[in-house]
């Protein structure tokens, strides 16, 4: 639909096994197929860089850069919300990053970002299930940062007054300072940490009905089930307007345990998030008893449920399936495809041809990835 996001040219220098690469993309679906090591991942990397500015792959730019070249960059031609824009992202060592908007310099990652234009999947991540609780939680912060304004800086904020707490929470350990130096901490974190956890639970109010239409339209069966598991746990029954004051009241009464431990032991930067499925009377925890096949079924629910919030708020994102059609059973694979190509942008990357071909038979293009060549 107008205003959706969609990517419509790509140009890629020095990025992983590509020297250099041009190309137009289409609206709709996109297959990138290829044998493994072709070079379709790096491919949509380098999409995924000119549009939020950092890779999926790695936190480290340097690792992106083509051995042997001094710099990486891409450019890319972007449709959204509001209209379209010329995107350039690079990367030299001891340089660092550069950014540009239709021939403009800009500064600020924050500010150059395409937010809520892309979202990925990468066999990776499985963690947003099977994870650790900080890959749940990063993965829903990923959303509320593209979709509600401010999130963001609230995430910063507390972070910065985390850090400082639990500082703070050391040296009265130490002996080296009063309680009093750990006191200004505590209302920025009760702060912002009611403004993250707010956000969050209705981000969860919102998801639930799509994860449990998509978990079932993708062959995960009924009941499927998302919940905020909230630090500390108690928290999950004070009303929104209350939750500041359980914050603060919670750090005031933990200081002397925290002071022993040297650290903030609850809060938002220890949420959950619950991903399950109920079965009659028993509500299986995926997270730690749902098979490999349940769990990838529940990250293509959590994705395609992202994107769809995002979709109401902003335009559909362009949605990125990195090698997951060899993974699925056919009846699965032929699910998910109904369920992606058509509906907006989409580019799947595969190295089995039987699943391009499927994608195909649904209007899908196909582009085959050789050895740094590339042919639609």
């Amino acid at each position: 639909m107008a205003g959706d996001w969609t990517a419509t040219h790509l140009d890629v220098s020095d990025v992983r096994s590509w020297t250099r690469v041009s190309v137009d993309l289409p609206p709709g679906g996109i297959v990138l197929s290829g044998p493994n090591g072709a070079g379709k991942t790096s491919l949509v990397e380098a999409l995924v860089m000119a549009c939020l500015g950092v890779s999926c792959r790695t936190t480290r730019d340097a690792e992106v850069v083509r051995t042997g070249a001094p710099a990486l960059h891409v450019g890319l031609d972007l449709c959204g919300p509001d209209g379209r824009h010329h995107r350039e992202v690079g990367y030299a060592q001891r340089q660092g990053r550069r950014l540009s908007l239709d021939g403009e310099n800009v500064r600020s990652l924050s500010q150059w970002r395409a937010d809520g234009s892309v979202l990925v999947f990468l066999p990776e991540e499985l963690r947003a299930v099977k994870g650790p609780p900080a890959a749940r939680r990063r993965h829903l912060d990923r959303l509320l940062e593209a979709s509600e304004p401010g999130y963001a800086d609230d995430l910063t904020a507390y972070a910065a007054a985390l850090s400082q707490r639990n500082a703070a929470l050391r040296h009265v350990r130490a002996g080296r300072t009063a309680m009093d130096a750990v006191l200004p901490w505590e209302e920025p974190l009760a702060t912002h940490g009611a403004r993250i956890v707010v956000a969050r639970r209705a981000a969860m109010r919102d998801l639930q009905e799509p994860f449990a239409r998509w978990m079932r339209d993708l062959g995960g069966g009924e009941g499927g089930e998302l919940a905020l598991e909230p630090s500390p746990a108690g928290l999950a029954e004070v009303a929104d307007p209350e939750v500041e004051h359980a914050l603060r009241a919670r750090m005031e009464d933990a200081r002397p345990r925290e002071v022993a431990a040297a650290m903030t032991l609850a809060g938002p930067h220890r949420d959950d998030v619950l991903v399950a499925q109920r079965r009659g009377d028993d509500l299986v925890d995926l997270r730690r008893m749902g098979s490999q096949g349940e769990q990838r079924t529940a990250v293509l629910a959590l994705l395609m449920s992202h994107r769809q919030h995002l979709g109401a708020r902003s335009g559909l994102p362009i949605l990125v399936l990195d090698d997951v059609l060899s993974e699925l059973d056919p009846s699965r694979r032929a699910l998910l495809l109904d369920a992606a190509v058509g509906h907006g942008q989409c580019i799947l990357t595969t190295a089995d041809p039987v699943a391009a071909q499927a994608a195909a038979e649904r209007g899908a293009r196909v582009m085959a990835v050789r050895e740094g060549l590339l042919a639609a």
